[in-house]
């Protein structure tokens, strides 16, 4: 868990841009901030603000707004915004060159010279590398980088307030592409140094590997997906399906025992929305799909594999024997852990949480252990990882975890119980609502007529936060009082990675106006949909390409190694490569 932390910890280097307007405001601030500092000593009062703002919007602003300019013209699909943050970085490293070259002439003109062919490098290889790896463009790249570089240098030469004595355009022309080259030597040593573990471990780049993984977040590509393929694992796993057929539709709960991830659209994070999509339009049915008791291990490689599952869930609802049923609700606990299990005939649906304790993944063995736990007391048992208790703890259950035993002392606790049963009917209602936490699969309310009615709400979200889940429940238990009923509610996500967002991986649902509304909404209409079902109960094996325990610890034990080693090489590489120059310039 410790090395899973660090690397999760890398996406908080991730932010989102500002708009482009501001962006090019920035380069216009920064424009006139670093001309004063440029300036300094040269003029005073009045002046050198005017002068200094001239200076610096030639110097600094121009070059940054037309190279970004001349780039958007080249790849007009890139939003500008991005080219622009780049742009205003560079810009910023030439400010700091330009208003330090002054001072360093002091100490002899090779300096002076020396700061500016510096931060020219440094600006060339961070055009590269940018364009490489977040731009996805593996040639025109170096392109880019050499286009901005000759902006630049115009400026510099017709521009009077940094001046290299005795050397015309062509000279210093030489001496900006040296420097780069000698830095661009440099990062490309870099690369092969942190490219070897992973190229050695799964046969692709490290700089590859993160190419994909920008390329999906930030463009909704599947490249990554090849090297999920390419690591992945045989794994075989079941799905449980429970149908309710009423007079003239079909209700249908399925637990596919695989992870809704890794993130966005690759591998099986999108399945608790496409697998509810693929069985509604098949069977005309509305569709609960909940999270299983697995964790990252079981991550589908690619979002093919969805085929697997929906094939395995068919069969089974196609040779379905539906009969009448009772239902009957139980709840039982031991130590932090709780159970709350609806009982249709000899059937369970088990549902376990820790809220409000961290309510995280579990591994599927313990999961399996659970369920045969169940079937003790019942000839099918379908048990969910409710995953409504998100505090912002990176976890999951192993096998021999204390948490893992005290679940299956929660389930025999419970189902060793005999409620009063009631006749079978179920409500449901299915709705959507905009949060950027909430994926396709919306919000679904199933009502169910045991005694005490039992509600369930399912959000297709990375989690949900305790003090939110409370509220939902306190509210739908309002509902039902003043609608004359008694309800015991449990909250359930499916924990889907669709939701993820750039800035770190547990993107849990908090308090929003939006979704309580929308859950009150359902909770009424799935109440006046309560209708006599007949119910069925299955479950099936099946095999499906996963990431797989060992790869996934070897996936993350890799990359952070890459990251202590680039820690620690990178900054060693830099420095040699400035020496290096420093001689050259000696030389020339």
């Amino acid at each position: 868990m410790k090395n899973l932390k660090s690397a999760v910890g890398l996406t908080s280097y991730f932010f989102s841009l500002p708009s482009a307007h501001l962006l090019v405001f920035g380069m216009l601030i920064v424009g006139f901030v670093f001309g004063i500092f440029i300036d300094l000593g040269r003029y005073g009062g009045i002046d050198l603000f005017i002068q200094g703002s001239l200076d610096g919007i030639l110097l600094l602003t121009a070059p940054a707004l037309l190279s970004s300019a001349l780039i958007k013209l080249l790849i007009r699909k890139m939003p500008f915004r991005r080219i622009a943050a780049v742009a205003l970085a560079g810009q910023l490293i030439y400010g700091f060159a330009y208003s330090a070259s002054p001072i360093l002439g002091y100490f002899g003109p090779f300096f002076a010279e020396l700061t500016v062919l510096v931060a020219a490098a440094l600006v060339f290889v961070l055009w590269y590398a940018i364009a490489r790896l977040i731009f996805i463009l593996k040639y025109r790249s170096v392109l880019f980088a050499i286009l901005q570089l000759l902006v630049y240098l115009v400026f510099l030469v017709n521009s009077k307030a940094i001046a290299f004595q005795g050397q015309g355009f062509d000279s210093l022309l030489v001496k900006f592409y040296a420097s780069s080259a000698v830095l661009f030597s440099a990062l490309m040593v870099f690369f092969y140094i942190i490219n070897a573990p992973m190229k050695k471990n799964f046969g692709f780049s490290s700089t590859d590997a993160f190419s994909f993984f920008v390329s999906q977040w930030l463009y909704h590509n599947k490249e990554l997906e090849k090297a999920f393929i390419s690591v992945g694992d045989r794994a075989r796993t079941i799905v449980s399906v429970m149908g309710f057929k009423r007079a003239n539709d079909l209700v249908l709960f399925t637990t596919p025992y695989v992870h809704f991830g890794p993130f966005g659209n690759l591998g099986g994070s999108e399945f608790s929305y496409l697998l509810a999509k693929k069985l509604d339009g098949k069977y005309n049915a509305k569709t609960f799909v909940f999270h299983g008791t697995v964790t990252h291990d079981l991550n589908p490689v690619s979002s093919s594999e969805l085929k697997k599952i929906l094939d395995a869930s068919s069969d089974l609802i196609d040779n379905a024997n539906y009969q009448k049923a009772r239902v009957s609700f139980m709840a039982g606990s031991h130590l932090d852990a709780n159970a709350e299990v609806l009982r249709f005939n000899d059937s369970l649906l088990v549902g376990v949480t820790r809220a409000p304790l961290v309510t995280e993944d579990i591994n599927f063995g313990i999961g399996f252990s659970m369920i045969l736990q169940a079937e003790k007391n019942s000839d099918c048992a379908m048990v969910v990882d409710q995953h409504n208790a998100e505090t912002g703890e990176i976890t999951s259950f192993e096998p021999g975890s204390p948490e893992g035993f005290n679940y299956l002392e929660a389930i025999k606790n419970t189902v060793e119980k005999n409620p009063p049963s009631s006749p079978l009917k179920i409500g449901v209602s299915c709705k959507t609502a905009e949060s950027t936490h909430l994926g396709n699969g919306g919000i679904k309310v199933a009502v169910f007529s045991s005694n005490p009615e039992y509600v369930i709400v399912l959000i297709d979200s990375n989690g949900v936060t305790p003090a939110f889940r409370d509220k939902m429940i306190s509210q739908v238990k309002d509902i039902g009082k003043k609608l004359g009923r008694t309800w015991e509610v449990g909250i359930y996500t499916t924990d889907t990675h669709q939701v993820n967002l750039v800035r770190g991986v547990l993107n849990p649902l908090e308090a929003e106006d939006v979704i309580t509304t929308v859950v009150g909404q359902a909770v009424k209409e799935a109440v006046e949909d309560m209708q006599e079902a007949r119910f069925f109960a299955s479950r099936k094996w099946f095999d499906i390409d996963v990431l797989g325990a060992k790869q996934s610890i070897e996936i993350v034990s890799t990359v952070n190694s890459v990251v202590a080693v680039a820690k620690i090489v990178f900054p060693l590489i830099i420095l040699g490569a400035i020496l290096v120059l420093f001689a050259l310039i000696t030389k020339v």
